[in-house]
């Protein structure tokens, strides 16, 4: 699933946004316009990943880490739609109305905290202008230390950096990958899953711990009512389950937004995009 599905889909997304940030561009990007470009283009955990690199050089303050990954933590269309919708549900409507939940729900949940966190007190960062002043000076020393090859040495140097620090990051997500699909196989193994008598539970309970594993539960039986399976697909799409939320919170090294934060944000996403996708249902069928 890494190989044919994670790496090809993600691969040029962390290369691009590794590039742009080691050479000093993002710094001049709206922080929220293009973590959340990135997030919805490439799906999880680019968001995460956008929003830590800008907060550890120092691009975005601590307050404003925590309310970008409010709304930029989203998994991607194709995923959605293409995945889900039109392979796992077998159908492309379904597939759209998940797509509108999933992103109108980030979009309220991005209005809820950003309300919510005006109310909370948070160590401000004195020393991010200073960050970023310091930051455009190393781009123009780099910049002008040489030029003709020097240049483009230094630029294909940095261009080897991004994608070497792609692959570490990648590496990190097929770990998680790995790990949270071998705790399911456990459960799985281990009868867990059958004292649980609704199918129904079983696959939201498998989608907390492996998104993609909930869906594809949900989905492969007809004993499910198709707008159940909507319902529950956008809940899991935006919660992300614990494997989405441990890939997150290694992109977000540095910030110092804690787990707790975070599961409270994605359970947020998870309500309001299911709250969405149940009203949805209820107007389209």
């Amino acid at each position: 699933m890494w190989a044919n599905n994670v790496l090809p889909a993600m691969l040029p997304f962390f290369i691009c946004a590794n590039f742009m940030n080691y050479i000093g561009i993002t710094k001049y990007l709206k922080p929220s316009y293009f973590a959340f470009a990135m997030s919805a283009l490439s799906g999880y955990p680019m968001g995460a990943k956008v929003i830590g690199d800008m907060g550890r050089r120092g691009y975005i303050s601590k307050k404003e880490c925590s309310r970008l990954i409010s709304f930029c933590s989203t998994s991607g269309p194709a995923f959605i739609v293409g995945a889900v919708g039109a392979a796992m549900i077998g159908n492309n409507l379904a597939g759209g109305i998940i797509a509108v939940s999933h992103f109108g729900g980030a979009l309220l949940n991005g209005v809820l905290f950003t309300f919510l966190l005006k109310f909370r007190d948070f160590k401000p960062n004195r020393n991010s202008q200073e960050h970023k002043i310091k930051a455009f000076k190393d781009y123009q020393a780099k910049s002008q230390r040489g030029s003709g090859h020097e240049t483009e040495n230094n630029y294909l140097d940095i261009f080897t950096e991004a994608i070497v620090s792609s692959f570490k990051s990648l590496g990190i997500i097929l770990a998680y990958i790995v790990m949270f699909m071998m705790i399911t196989d456990i459960m799985e193994y281990m009868g867990m899953f059958k004292m649980i008598h609704s199918i129904y539970m079983e696959g939201l309970l498998k989608g907390i711990l492996e998104m993609t594993l909930g869906c594809a539960s949900i989905t492969s039986t007809m004993m499910i009512p198709l707008s159940y399976k909507i319902v529950g697909c956008s809940m899991l799409i935006s919660f992300g389950g614990l494997s989405i939320i441990g890939q997150s919170m290694s992109m977000l090294a540095g910030t110092k937004i804690s787990i707790w934060y975070l599961l409270l944000v994605k359970i947020c996403h998870g309500a309001i995009a299911a709250g969405l996708a149940i009203l949805l249902v209820k107007i389209l069928f």
